[in-house]
């Protein structure tokens, strides 16, 4: 992923409002690196439109929101997203814009996180130890390993994973530091002592140039793109016997994030600990924005965990309400 950072470049007519807009958005404490995409394709699309100058008329509009070909709901929902915003900001510069209708149901989602069971890790661990690629070249082999067991055992998410660098790696204190993850927000990541030694062993047969080098690396130095750890977990599924139902379907990736969060709550739980005071905790350490959005692993682990449901209804049933017939 070499050009990670590089943003994608603005054509056309919208060309210097749409770098002004990034840049205004930026200076606000937004990423704005997959908008900046979409805003590339935007510039793109109506380059063929007979337009003097900024303007989002309504056939631009409808344009632009139709549907696509084999388009998800979320990625369609989401350049319609960026081009209200941007349409916002034209029109707060005087050019005439025509306001995108509200287009409903596009948020919605069917989609059920899969849950591995602990039988169920420890074979993904055992395949991923097991399973040699004869195509890679040097380090990835070492270090499939390590990445796979810190997305189980921190519930990282991918990108926060593979973007640690050296300097974030404090193996003395046993501390991960994330930084700019989702949310913007920066944030310390104990590990267990076993991870520790994981890594330990990963570091010590490791050389690095500079406190900045990616701590997991392609053989360019460059950061290990997040498809290519896709494409071997895909590979481990198929090794330890669990189909994938499909893009939509799943397992995915970031299902062993799910995964953690289910079994750090069916730990606590089993454990008698209070769940009105280690939730927080759960929330902070997973870099969620609110309690809320950890609040719902507790419906998930009353799913997969039934037995634990009574202890789940004694201390939060305000997030596991009663369902009417």
């Amino acid at each position: 992923m070499k050009d990670e950072h590089k943003s994608p470049e603005m054509t056309g007519v919208f060309k210097d409002r749409a770098e002004d807009f990034l840049t205004f958005k930026r200076n606000l404490g937004f990423k704005y690196q997959s908008e900046a995409k979409v805003l590339s394709r935007f510039c793109r699309f109506f380059e063929d439109y007979d337009i003097q100058e900024p303007c989002i008329t309504k056939e631009m509009a409808e344009a632009w929101i139709a549907p696509r070909d084999n388009e998800a709901n979320k990625s369609r929902s989401h350049r319609i997203t960026c081009l209200r915003q941007f349409g916002d900001y034209l029109d707060s510069l005087g050019y005439d814009v025509y306001p995108l209708p509200e287009q409903r149901g596009l948020n919605c989602s069917s989609f059920v996180p899969y849950i591995f069971t602990h039988d169920q890790i420890r074979d993904l661990f055992r395949a991923v130890d097991n399973t040699k690629f004869t195509d890679d070249r040097r380090s990835i082999q070492g270090q499939l390993p390590v990445i796979f067991r810190l997305l189980y055992g921190c519930g990282l998410r991918v990108s926060e994973a593979l973007f640690l660098q050296v300097q974030d790696v404090n193996l003395s204190e046993g501390i991960l530091t994330i930084r700019a993850a989702k949310n913007d927000r920066d944030r310390l990541i104990p590990m267990s002592a076993s991870l520790v030694d994981i890594f330990t062993a990963y570091s010590d047969k490791t050389w690095w140039d500079k406190d900045t080098d990616y701590f997991f690396r392609a053989p360019d130095h460059s950061m290990i793109s997040p498809n290519t750890i896709y494409g071997k977990f895909r590979i481990y599924l198929n090794a330890i016997g669990i189909s994938h139902g499909g893009k939509g379907h799943g397992p995915r990736l970031h299902d062993l994030r799910h995964t953690y969060a289910v079994h750090v709550l069916q730990k606590w739980i089993s454990n008698g600990n209070d769940l009105t005071s280690m939730i927080p905790m759960l929330s902070t350490y997973m870099g969620h924005k609110s309690v809320r959005a950890t609040s719902r692993y507790l419906r998930l682990t009353a799913e997969v965990y039934p037995e634990l449901l009574s202890a789940i209804e004694k201390q939060c049933a305000y997030v596991i309400p009663e369902v009417k017939e």
